[in-house]
């Protein structure tokens, strides 16, 4: 309340950040109601209805109501939005058909004209032209991006999309836009009866002004595009059909309910507003994340771990937590508690890396931790563990490299060093995460470890974590990592602090750090010319290279110069140099984003017994050569191989290893447009690969070469 009028949450909130920066906070930058409650009563504050229109000293003023999608719940009871609803409609797809997954991704465009040529080409421009003439907004105006967002609910086998549709789906465009295709044999659910609902919803949304001709129009998209793509029919659930939550995923009687309201055409029915309860949920746009940065004493091994408290997080709201890799030993019972008490308290996932000690021979692994009290183990270590996931007799990447919802969205995991193996989160990424978390151990080289990650987190297009201990013995100080699809790096800030750093300046540990994700990142196309730039300079050698030889571009295409002859390739090539076979595999433009493309460069090198050199051969760069130099440093570190940038007239970079720690250095490139490539740091797959074994016995290591090597290349 000031000068006797009482101010409304969001406003409040606006006025506040204007006090501290000076600058009044746009309203568009956070949501009013239940969010801007939470914040407020979350440090201390308490939040009243009243009926005085802002002013305690004078009978309120009667306001016309805004147009609203729905009546407004009744608190304490059950809402459309209730988020244990949607995690309930996952487990019973899970339990029925086996597998099912969260905000699945497709790479399916959006645009009309990339569907022109299809046999559902005529039906969507028939959808275009009636949106168009519902209130004048183009195509091109509400066509924002160029992918279709995750769709609610993926189940592989048989191969099908689960829509969530709450009452905001239900509008005068969507109802539009099922009339040109309503008799269609393609659609998984009533038709008819989604009409129905638009015409009793008739739910508006104007923010911005044509997003229900947007909602509509991928609506239309998630219903047609599988019927092109070889999928099953698309099942749409109403949400407020019943109280899904309600259901057990391991009764029979609720799975046969479940399975009726998925597969038939129901009467027009359901639960009134009054039967559904409100439950407060974040927006799934946006999630804040809790990075622990605690301090380690490797002098004091045996010291349990501190389990912070609910109030370590001053309020802060949190979708999940990442703690770092062997965080507790996985038998102590204690921390164990702690930790369940924590995710608890919080309301939030908890991921936390453990050291499995129940065998002779230990497994690094991750647990999570859910506010149930439940607790379960969702990744084995595949690399530098004494024992590791390649070794089970059963292993398969759909048990050992699951993906999973986390805080509303599809994630995945691996540990500290998998993070060099790619196929790996490329695995998870092609299962449609958007997000993928690598917690480590401690003090890393820092070139090395942001090169690699953001390079995951580029090609993969997701976002990409990482915490770690601060080893207090060691030299050096580190700091947690993430970077976005766009290979940006994020920033955080202390819990209960405002003021936000780039995440390699918060080298401050014993810290929890909060990192704000923006999802809508996720459905963005890679712009190379935005990829952030070098910070390295090219540098000259130091002394003389080890093993010396030269490359060239002869008639726009990669050489190999050895005396006077020339050897020029198309797609891959092999010459013998004085220093021994080299192996160069050319791939061109975006190829060099496959972390597939480049386990092929290497493997046919080694079979060939070659040195290996990446090429990558543009027929224009798409940007500044730096941009992509600074991205091939983590390719360069990951492949132990030299890495060349080049389009048709001439050779932009280098990149290679400069040293046997594997720090990678970007190369002046000679006035005649050649360059000289040292080899004697282009180890290939063996070096590359050597860290899944190094640390097993040395009879194991034997024989899990081999296999383990097998194993990882049936990912591509």
């Amino acid at each position: 309340m000031t000068n006797g009028k009482h101010l409304p949450p969001k406003y409040t909130i606006a006025r506040a950040h204007e006090v501290v920066s000076g600058k009044l906070l746009p309203p568009d930058e956070f949501s009013g109601g239940r969010e801007s409650n939470e914040f407020l009563r979350s440090r201390g504050f308490a939040v009243v209805k009243c009926g005085c229109g802002g002013n305690i000293q004078g009978p309120r003023v009667p306001r016309e109501p805004e147009p609203t999608t729905e009546p407004e719940p009744t608190a304490g009871r059950h809402s459309e939005r209730c988020a244990e609803c949607k995690t309930r409609v996952r487990q019973l797809l899970d339990r029925i058909y086996g597998n099912c997954l969260r905000n699945h991704r497709f790479r399916w465009p959006i645009g009309l004209a990339d569907y022109a040529q299809t046999p559902i080409g005529s039906a969507l421009g028939k959808v275009a032209r009636v949106l168009e003439e519902h209130r004048g907004f183009r195509t091109d105006e509400f066509v924002r991006t160029s992918m279709l967002a995750p769709c609610d609910y993926w189940v592989p086998d048989p191969g099908f999309i689960v829509e969530f549709d709450e009452s905001q789906h239900f509008t005068n465009p969507r109802r539009l836009a099922l009339s040109v295709y309503a008799d269609s044999d393609l659609l998984g659910f009533s038709a008819k009866r989604w009409m129905e609902l638009c015409e009793r919803h008739s739910a508006r949304d104007n923010d911005p002004p044509y997003r229900d001709e947007q909602r509509a129009w991928y609506d239309t998209l998630r219903d047609l595009v599988p019927s092109i793509k070889g999928l099953e029919p698309t099942v749409r659930l109403y949400a407020r059909d019943c109280a899904w939550c309600s259901l057990d995923p391991d009764s029979a009687e609720d799975r046969e309910r479940f399975s009726d309201l998925m597969n038939r055409e129901h009467p027009l029915s359901g639960p009134t507003p009054e039967e559904i309860p409100s439950v407060a949920v974040r927006p799934a746009s946006t999630l804040h994340v809790g990075m622990m940065f605690p301090r380690w004493d490797p002098e004091q091994p045996n010291v349990p771990p501190d389990v912070p408290t609910a109030a370590s997080f001053a309020g802060e709201a949190v979708d999940f937590v990442l703690f770092p890799e062997a965080y507790i030993w996985e038998s102590d019972q204690e921390s164990a508690e702690a930790l369940k008490k924590l995710a608890s308290d919080l309301g939030a996932t908890l991921l936390v890396g453990a050291t499995d000690d129940s065998r002779r021979r230990r497994r690094e692994v991750l647990l999570r931790f859910d506010p149930d009290h439940s607790r379960s183990q969702m990744y084995v270590k595949h690399s530098q563990a004494c024992a590791v996931a390649f070794e089970r007799p059963d292993w398969q990447p759909s048990s050992e490299l699951p993906t999973f919802e986390l805080g509303g969205v599809t994630a995945g995991a691996t540990i500290c060093h998998d993070h060099y193996l790619g196929l790996l989160p490329r695995f998870l990424g092609k299962r449609g995460a958007c997000l993928w978390v690598n917690p480590s151990f401690d003090n890393v080289v820092d070139i090395k470890w942001s090169s690699v990650l953001r390079m995951r987190a580029v090609e993969n297009h997701f976002f990409a974590l990482c915490s770690l201990h601060d080893n207090i013995r060691k030299r050096t100080r580190t700091h947690p990592f993430a970077f976005a699809p766009d290979g940006a790096e994020l920033s955080a800030r202390k819990a209960g602090s405002r003021v936000e750093w780039p995440l390699s300046e918060c080298r401050d540990p014993g810290n929890i750090y909060i990192v704000n994700i923006d999802l809508a990142a996720v459905d963005k196309p890679l712009e190379w010319s935005t990829l952030p730039p070098a910070k390295k300079p090219k540098r000259p050698r130091n002394g003389k290279p080890l093993k010396p030889i030269r490359v060239a571009l002869r008639d726009g295409q990669p050489a190999v110069v050895r005396c006077s002859n020339q050897y020029t390739v198309d797609s891959a090539f092999r010459v013998e140099t004085v220093h021994g076979p080299v192996y160069v595999g050319t791939l061109p433009g975006e190829r060099i984003l496959d972390a597939a493309e480049c386990f092929r460069v290497l493997d046919h090198a080694k079979q060939m017994n070659c040195a290996p050199i990446i090429w990558n051969h543009w027929e224009r760069l798409p940007a500044e050569s730096g941009r992509l130099a600074n991205l091939m440093m983590g390719r360069a570190i990951e492949c132990c191989a030299p890495v060349v940038i080049s389009d048709r007239d001439e050779i932009h970079e280098l990149v290679e290893l400069s040293n046997r720690n594997k720090f990678p250095t970007r190369r002046v490139i000679e006035s005649s447009g050649e360059a000289i490539v040292d080899i004697g740091y282009a180890w290939g797959l063996d070096s590359a690969f050597k860290m899944v074994t190094k640390r097993l016995p040395a009879d194991k290591r034997r024989d899990m070469r081999g296999i383990a090597l097998d194993l990882y290349r049936s990912l591509c």
